[in-house]
């Protein structure tokens, strides 16, 4: 069995699940913890359970609608507009990494020939209606070693390349949930912390430091301040006047602008009239990039 290297360092990305699958066995206190992160990302999730936690009813009570089994929860319309969890009262069988695709549309069949034959309309339509009829993650959430063991070689074995998760066995798991700081809010910046899954609790109070020490920091409008200065960037007249390739030039300048600014005054981007500078430095050359002091002090609001 392959098992995962825990010194090898892991590939931390943000995995955009909505509107896709995910599968949970379990609906104890793990699944709980799972659908915290989940349900927020409106995807389609199904859970093979006999009963739920306390929590699971109490916070996502009105998501919750009975199935008879995965493969026939029957159809939910998309794009989904807040998660839906698919309850399946039962214990979980192997039958159950089974979807039924039958009605599905056929949109998802390409073909070379067939995307070259296609308008770039007709390609657009297809990639908003695609339907994501196989797991996009797998999460085994029993306290039964025994079981978990076999869903996992099954689903391994089954789906090699969907990623799966197997609670409490580390070297098991080719993807695992890193503690996540939130800076600044929902609508701040996602912080993620992973001990490569040698040490989750210790991942997980280096969050909640992150969180307290940058409490005050306005991470939404400074984002919010960027990347309405990189828009203003991308204008396609101003591409077009540049000569030459623009992007990595307009990247060393935000880069610049950033840094000058810093963490703490990043919100009082004059994006306007850092605009203007950009356009007369790179393009009319009619002036240069001030000191980053001088930049703080004349191009804020």
């Amino acid at each position: 069995m392959a098992f995962v290297d825990s010194n090898v360092p892991g590939l931390s990305l943000s995995h955009r699940l909505f509107n896709k699958t995910v599968l949970i066995v379990g609906g104890g206190e793990v699944a709980y913890t799972r659908l915290q992160k989940l349900v927020p990302t409106k995807c389609k999730i199904h859970l093979v359970s006999p009963k739920l936690h306390p929590k699971i009813i109490e916070d996502y009570g009105e998501l919750i609608s009975i199935v008879k089994s995965p493969a026939n929860a029957g159809k939910v319309e998309l794009p989904l507009k807040e998660s839906k969890i698919l309850h399946t009262q039962r214990n979980f069988d192997l039958e159950d990494f089974d979807l039924n695709t039958e009605g599905n549309n056929n949109l998802n069949v390409i073909t070379p020939d067939l995307f070259e034959s296609l308008s770039p309309e007709e390609i657009t339509e297809r990639c908003e209606n695609i339907t994501f009829d196989e797991w996009s993650l797998v999460l085994i959430c029993i306290d039964d070693p025994r079981l978990s063991l076999k869903f996992y070689q099954y689903g391994t074995l089954k789906f090699p390349n969907v990623p799966l998760n197997i609670c409490d066995k580390p070297k098991l798991c080719p993807v695992y949930f890193g503690a996540v700081a939130k800076i600044g809010g929902p609508n701040g910046i996602d912080c993620m912390i992973s001990s490569n899954g040698k040490a989750p609790r210790f991942a997980a109070l280096l969050k909640k430091d992150i969180e307290k020490r940058y409490l005050e920091l306005d991470v939404e409008g400074s984002c919010n301040k960027i990347e309405t200065l990189r828009n203003l960037l991308k204008k396609e007249e101003t591409v077009e006047k540049f000569k030459g390739n623009i992007i990595p030039v307009r990247m060393k300048f935000l880069i610049y602008v950033t840094d000058a600014f810093d963490l703490f005054n990043c919100q009082k981007l004059d994006c306007i009239k850092l605009e203007k500078l950009f356009i007369d430095v790179y393009i009319n050359k009619s002036d240069e990039l001030p000191l980053p002091k001088d930049l703080v002090q004349n191009y804020s609001i």
